[in-house]
């Protein structure tokens, strides 16, 4: 599984995003960047872990099926489950890593926004 080199770089990443949240909240001049610092890398974690359960699921739910109906090895309609299985936990994950990753962050960065604008403290 593509697993041990993705939870490796997105541990790297989430580590690099926890440091600088914890300079910007040990620095005084840089306390304003706490509020987005740690939406940022809450939304890149939830991202992260939605994406791959998504991909996960496309994987698993046709095995699911396949067994439910009783479909043999040998049947047309095995080829069609093992591109899912081969998609949703070899292929996809290696795609939808980053994608989740980077929009959770993105949705972060946008709440953050959106919060501190309300409040009138924009950065």
């Amino acid at each position: 599984m593509p697993y041990f080199l993705i939870l490796s770089v997105f541990g790297a990443a989430l580590f690099s995003e926890l440091c600088v949240l914890f300079v910007c909240a040990v620095i005084p001049a840089l306390r304003r960047a706490v509020p987005y610092g740690w939406r940022v890398a809450l939304g890149s974690c939830l991202g992260f872990v939605g994406a791959n359960l998504l991909s996960l699921l496309v994987g698993l739910v046709p095995v699911l099926v396949a067994s439910g109906l009783r479909i043999d090895r040998d049947a047309p309609g095995a080829r069609i489950v093992a591109g899912f299985v081969l998609a949703g936990l070899f292929i996809g994950p290696l795609i939808v890593s980053p994608l989740g990753f980077l929009t959770g962050a993105w949705l972060g960065w946008k709440r953050a926004c959106r919060l501190q604008h309300a409040l009138g403290t924009a950065a």
